[in-house]
């Protein structure tokens, strides 16, 4: 067994013997304070030993941290101290590892390290109780064994989360992570865009007039290889174009999908057809979204294996296999002037537009059957790691998850550009 799966291993150990003893603590109160003396350097212990698998630290500070912790169990071993002054001394020593993990977590957020989350939720639990217990003169005995519960669940269940990894295979480790996501307050999602369209203008030098072609102003890469999907997030700074919009260019031609049909939209621009797009070249979409609505296009090159290929290929036949060819004004009538959305979109050559039959995208709606929905659904069989996410869906969340995953070196994201 390899040092990284023996790390899980004792990882699993270790989280079900941390639980186990917050649940003698809670059924055997009255032991407790007999007992006192021995749970916390059975912690103290745990923790030193789980040092010496942490490769990322080096060996003379964990050697250090090892032998400052194991000093300190034995002296509660050996302690003829109260209970009371025992669980302030305690409260001190969580304190301190928390800070030290939450200045870890800052490190790894800083770095866009993996792991983070399971940092953060020990710093700050550990926190909290930590400095409930520096109080615990003002504590019931009741409330001190509760936080004693809390602290040793909170710690044995983060060690088996991160235990299971030993179990399952990396891809369904990814597959687990597209259905169980925390993300933020939508109205924060919605407003990301927008954040950073103000982050990269102090980037970009004043465009020239009437400049309408499709050079990135910003181009950042990886791997020295063509991608072979592209997501756009569109931005503009002024009304719903704030929040976003989001398609897809594979091999080439555009996929899109919103509300394009002006004479089926209501309530306030929100619910309308969803009308599908396809056939558009990339090379004549992006100046053509930047000319209209001056936008500005954040471009995520994805790299896919021959599988992922197929399986996008197989999402998009899926989704044409339930609409059919819907005509603009313009093309209903090529003599007239028209200026809704969906007649510019046809003066792009091979651009197509189609209507569904049925199904979820027979009816846009801005919260949730949008253009985001489109998109996570055509991604998300291929099994690539982005997102699934549960309720409403912006493009502020692929924004930000994108330029997270563009910074992980190991990640299929390999490319960024922006184009304004």
């Amino acid at each position: 067994m390899n040092s990284v799966r023996f790390n899980q291993l004792y990882l699993l150990i270790t989280g079900i013997i941390l639980v186990g003893i917050g649940a003698f603590i809670q059924n055997q109160p009255s032991l407790v304070f007999s007992f006192f003396n021995l749970l916390i350097p059975i912690l103290l212990v745990i923790d030193a030993v789980s040092h010496f698998f942490q490769h990322e630290e080096h060996k003379k500070e964990r050697l250090i941290r090892s032998l400052l912790e194991i000093t300190l169990a034995i002296s509660f071993v050996i302690s003829t101290l109260s209970f009371d002054v025992l669980t302030i001394l305690f409260g001190a020593y969580i304190d301190i590892k928390s800070v030290a993990l939450l200045a870890k977590y800052w490190t790894y957020k800083q770095n866009s390290f993996a792991g983070r989350l399971n940092l953060l939720v020990s710093g700050i639990g550990g926190s909290i109780i930590g400095t409930l217990l520096l109080f615990s003169a003002f504590l019931s005995r009741n409330q001190i064994l509760t936080c004693l519960v809390v602290y040793f669940v909170l710690l044995g269940v983060i060690n088996i989360c991160l235990g299971m990894r030993l179990f399952f295979p990396t891809k369904t480790i990814d597959q687990l992570k597209r259905k169980i996501r925390l993300t933020p307050p939508v109205f924060i999602e919605a407003l990301i865009p927008r954040f950073v369209l103000k982050e990269t203008n102090t980037l970009l030098e004043p465009d020239s007039a009437g400049k309408n072609d499709a050079i990135a102003k910003i181009q950042e890469t990886k791997e020295a290889i063509k991608p072979d999907l592209e997501i756009f997030i569109h931005v503009t700074e002024k009304s719903f174009g704030s929040i976003g919009h989001m398609d897809l260019s594979f091999e080439g031609e555009i996929i899109s999908y919103g509300n394009y049909d002006r004479d089926s939209i209501h309530l306030f621009e929100t619910i309308g057809d969803g009308v599908l797009v396809t056939g558009a070249k990339r090379n004549d979409y992006i100046p053509f979204c930047i000319k209209h609505d001056q936008k500005t296009l954040f471009c995520f090159g994805i790299k896919l294996t021959d599988e992922q290929r197929e399986g996008i290929r197989a999402s998009i036949n899926d989704i044409r296999q339930s609409s059919y060819d819907w005509a603009s004004h313009l093309q209903r009538d090529p003599n007239g002037r028209y200026t809704d959305y969906a007649s510019l979109l046809t003066n792009l050559p091979n651009c197509q537009l189609h209507k569904f039959h049925h199904g979820a995208f027979k009816t846009y709606f801005v919260l949730t059957t949008n253009c985001v929905l489109l998109a996570d659904t055509i991604l998300g069989p291929t099994g690539i790691d982005l997102l699934t996410i549960n309720g409403i869906l912006t493009p502020g969340t692929y924004l930000e998850f994108l330029r997270n995953e563009f910074k992980r070196a190991d990640s299929n994201v390999i490319s960024f550009e922006v184009y304004n």
